[in-house]
């Protein structure tokens, strides 16, 4: 009954209202005057050029133009009897206000006459109720980064982790195919949303994203860290949106070459590649249409360089053909993007854009490259990521101040990892033996005494999709008030074959079962809609409703709001945890889940209440205060699981967390106070303090007493809390010269850093984990971030042999600076032998840290402009300038990033004594793992052509 109410709420919805995310539009603003008496004027034209949009002044002389797209405009403004003005150069940004008040002079002389002025965009950002940081098209191009992802970790309480699949600690991210994972401030990696053009990029099952673009095709990067508008559900840490570009009235197109494969007799070369190319402009025979479409390539050989490879393969002697370069690490990725505009009239406009990407690489595992049997580092597993997305959109302006939007969406992501031979043939990787094979100190990976190579025993694919519906109508209902409500439903249709022991005796049918957690696949790995109750294909349902209001009130904002998230599983959960296959009686020698023993999982309500305030203390001074709660569904992953796995692995052991359809959303409450002062006429400065409160995190617990045995299963039972202050000074251009620096403190403390960091302990201390908080993983306490930019103009610099060599060119420098993050100081123990888990710990969990770690990267360009159409731009870009060697993991038992310490314990030394030099230089050899360093200095060269 209750989710046939919800179906009738959402049809009303459709009928009544309708839209998508708001996140691409912005608004502009303001109040125009008499120059000579300061009065304001009543019906001044507003009109934002070359569209169709516009307002007249009231009596106020206030004008309001809503759902304006990101962008760059020139507004012009224009009465009877005064003089017009043109103001160029205005930015507009997601969910913000653009304030432009003007003085209209009425002199005879210049009546006649259209003032053309250059916007001075503010220091300050007056309607800002939370923490919002934008990064615009020609910043992102200036800057010695690539990819959103690079300029989400030049932000504020932005940490970047690094995933060493080697280095054995507690729990750990899910890896993904290019670059860290990110947490904002305190949050886990799945906290954070990604929009692109509005559309999710997430995978509902972990929460991540591995979409794309190339940095041409970006108009805007937005982050949000703070208390975030009603509008937006599921998320608890932050937002990135970001906006692409669209066609124009003109063709224009963009072609980039990136490398740094030259010069490699004079430098080291990782073969790093990147090429793309735009291009837009209206429809062919379409009158009031537009296109925008970009694709890009990407080829690295080595997708994480280390500075130590080189030095540490020719000391032991380890064949390496390529140099410094890790074998078997490549990375290979398509990327398309692409946004259709159509005006149906002056009133109706209709959008379809869509982004999609496919990713091919290989993850180095320092364990395959045995030095006696060179063969086995290409079995290092191999990751294909797939990610398509689309959406069409209609916007209804229904006079000046009412639109709405109706949209449709879809999304899809899969992933496959296998070995890296034997790719996706599932058969290929039986074998008749169980154990897996390892050399005879159980270092490296080897080939067994028949002759067959030791083959990457994990194979996994998953598929992720969702279609989902989205509608809001936002109407300016007087000149203080901005009402906006909405709604946004989405289905998802997940899969998952994971088979943890595909090289195991796989034509054992046992252990299928105990190895192989699947649903939506059949037996073998293949989609299948037509599985048991066991099995089935997962279908869970959201639905979000809400309602905000902005009000406007000489200088104050307030943005207000109400969301309701309903939350439906679709799944079948246990009736009783503690007797999953008997709930009704005491019989213990049942061990298979029938359909009495299941019940259908229970569906989630949650209201949470959002406020956020601006208000000036002075004109140059503006305070912010925000307050809310936010709720997020369990990444998916942890949600459901394969009934027939359940049944085999707990009669096997509980070494297993097993995923739980029974878990509730997880929540935050947050709390931020900002200032931002403007120093100058070109300097500001800011200062933010954030306060977050987390429960209901999901984690590892014990079910105990349970008959027939003892498991672990996911439960809400993670808390946490996170506090820090950010700092920032920013210089915008003032002749030749910007710059910002930016310094974070942060602690972030909780009983959990990810969903299976207690695993290890679940299975050494089946009596259950004492309940304390500690520093996480991605405490990183202190981070310093500054940039600064050089330009020079046309006809600027020296003049040498009658040219100026140096006019148009551009030098940005970006320092980064943060301190390391926590680990768990251990007993020195045997950290890189496959089999070891024996760890005992010297210290409290998370209170030793890695060292500092810094970098400075630079980028030059020059503007080469030819016949005011075609402009050729040259530059060097140098990633890790000093070339600093940067820890990025660590032994816990010797806080040393090429040492465990192992060797000289007493058991240690009876290993060499028994083994001899043979076993010390291997075991040597494989401590020092080049994964442990950060990236060495590379260096780039880089052409972009644009017409």
């Amino acid at each position: 009954m209750k989710l046939k109410l919800f179906s009738v709420i959402c049809i009303l919805l459709l009928l009544f209202t309708a839209s998508v995310f708001s996140a691409t539009t912005g608004k502009i603003t303001g109040v125009i005057t008499d120059a000579d008496n300061q009065q304001p004027l009543i019906g001044v034209s507003v009109a934002i050029q070359g569209t169709s949009m516009g307002a007249i002044t009231d009596v106020d002389g206030r004008y309001i133009i809503l759902n304006v797209p990101v962008g760059t405009y020139t507004v012009k403004f224009s009465a009877i009897g005064y003089q017009a003005v043109e103001i160029t150069q205005i930015d507009v940004h997601a969910d913000l206000a653009t304030f432009q008040n003007r003085s209209l002079s009425s002199t005879v002389t210049d009546i006649d006459k259209t003032i053309s002025v250059v916007a001075d965009n503010p220091m300050i950002i007056k309607d800002k109720t939370t923490t919002i940081n934008i990064v615009k098209a020609e910043e992102i191009l200036a800057l010695p980064t690539r990819g959103f992802e690079q300029i989400i970790g030049l932000q504020n309480s932005v940490v970047r982790m690094n995933s060493n699949a080697d280095i054995a600690q507690r729990g750990g991210a899910a890896q993904k195919a290019d670059g860290p994972s990110i947490n904002i401030r305190g949050g886990r990696p799945s906290e954070v949303a990604y929009y692109i053009d509005g559309i999710s990029q997430q995978d509902p099952l972990t929460g991540l994203s591995t979409a794309n673009l190339s940095n041409n095709a970006i108009a805007e990067v937005s982050i949000q860290s703070g208390a975030f508008s009603a509008e937006y559900g599921n998320v608890m840490s932050g937002i990135v949106n970001v906006v692409t570009k669209s066609g124009g009235e003109n063709y224009e197109g963009t072609v980039e070459v990136v490398t740094d494969n030259f010069a490699s007799g004079a430098k080291k070369v990782y073969d790093h590649n990147y090429y793309t190319a735009d291009v837009s402009g209206p429809l062919p025979g379409l009158e009031n249409g537009y296109f925008y479409v970009s694709g890009g390539r990407t080829y690295l050989q080595d997708r994480t360089p280390s500075p130590i490879t080189e030095e540490i393969f020719g000391k032991f002697g380890v064949p390496n053909e390529n140099g410094n370069v890790l074998p078997n690490n490549a990375l290979s990725r398509w990327q398309y993007q692409g946004k259709l505009t159509y005006d149906f009239s002056p009133n109706i406009k209709f959008t379809l854009n869509g982004n999609g990407s496919v990713d091919n690489w290989q993850s180095y595992r320092h364990n395959y490259n045995n030095p006696t049997d060179p063969t086995q580092i290409t079995h290092t597993p191999r990751t294909e990521d797939k990610n398509l997305a689309f959406k069409g959109q209609v916007t209804h302006t229904l006079d000046a101040n009412n639109f709405y939007n109706l949209a449709v969406s879809y999304f899809v992501t899969e992933r496959f990892t296998g070995d890296g031979v034997l790719g996706e043939n599932l058969s290929a990787y039986a074998r008749d033996f169980v154990a897996p094979e390892w050399d005879q100190y159980e270092l490296f990976r080897e080939r067994n005494v028949d002759g067959e190579e030791a083959y990457y025993g994990g194979f996994m694919r998953k598929k992720s999709s969702h279609i989902a519906l989205k509608g809001d109508f936002t109407s300016q209902v007087n000149i203080a008030n901005t009402v906006k409500f909405g709604f946004e439903f989405s289905k998802h249709k997940l899969r998952l074959f994971s088979h943890t022991g595909a090289s195991i005796d796989i034509n054992n049918l046992a252990n299928r079962s105990l190895y192989r957690n699947r649903y939506g696949y059949d037996s073998l790995g293949v989609e299948s809609d037509n599985e048991s109750y066991k099995n089935n294909t997962k279908e869970p349902v959201l639905l979000g409703i809400y309602i905000q209001d902005r009000f406007d009130w000489r200088g104050l904002i307030i943005n207000a709001g109400l969301r309701f998230d309903y939350f439906d599983y679709k799944a079948l959960r246990f009736k009783n945890f503690n007797n999953p296959f008997d709930p009704d009686s005491v019989n213990i020698v049942d061990r298979e889940l029938d359909p009495e023993d299941l019940e259908p999982s229970k569906k989630y309500y949650r209201v949470s209440p959002r406020f956020g305030i601006s208000f000036p203390i002075s004109d140059k001074t503006q305070m912010h205060i925000n307050y809310g709660k936010f709720i997020q569904r369990p990444d998916l992953q942890n949600l459901y699981v394969g009934y027939d796995f359940f049944e085999a692995r707990t009669s096997a052991g509980f070494f297993s967390v097993f995923s739980s359809p029974n878990l509730e959303p997880e929540k935050s409450t947050q709390y931020e106070v900002g200032i931002n002062h403007q120093l100058g006429e070109f300097t500001a400065f800011e200062i933010t303090a954030y306060y977050k409160d987390v429960q209901d995190l999901t984690q590892g617990a014990i079910i105990q007493p349970a008959r027939p045995t003892t498991y672990n299963i996911f439960s809400n039972v993670d808390y946490g809390t996170i506090k820090g202050v950010d700092i920032g000074f920013t210089m915008r251009r003032n002749k030749n010269i910007s710059a910002s620096i930016k310094y974070g403190l942060s602690f972030a403390s909780g009983t959990g850093s990810y969903s299976g960091t207690n695993r290890n302990i679940l299975w050494k201390n089946t009596s259950g984990i004492p309940k304390t908080t500690n520093p996480l993983d991605y405490d990183q306490r202190h981070t310093i971030i500054a940039n600064v930019d050089i330009r020079s103009r046309d006809g600027e610099g020296p003049t040498i042999g009658g040219i100026k060599p140096f006019e148009n060119v551009g030098f940005n420098a970006l320092i980064q600076l943060g301190s390391g993050t926590p680990y768990t100081p251990m007993i020195p123990y045997d950290a890189v032998t496959a089999i070891s888990v024996n760890q005992f710990p010297r210290g409290g969990i998370n209170t030793a840290n890695l060292p500092w770690q810094a970098s400075v990267d630079i980028k030059i360009d020059k503007t080469i402009t030819i016949s005011d159409k075609y402009k050729i731009v040259p530059y060097f870009w140098v990633r890790n300038l000093l070339d600093r060697k940067n820890i990025v993991a660590v032994y816990e038992g010797t806080g040393q990033a090429n040492s465990t310490g192992f060797i000289n314990t007493d058991a240690g030394q009876q290993n060499v004594l028994a083994d001899g030099q043979d076993y010390l230089d291997k075991y040597s050899f494989l401590e020092n793992n080049p994964k442990n360093y950060g990236t060495p200095r590379m260096i780039f060269f880089g052409l972009r052509v644009s017409f």
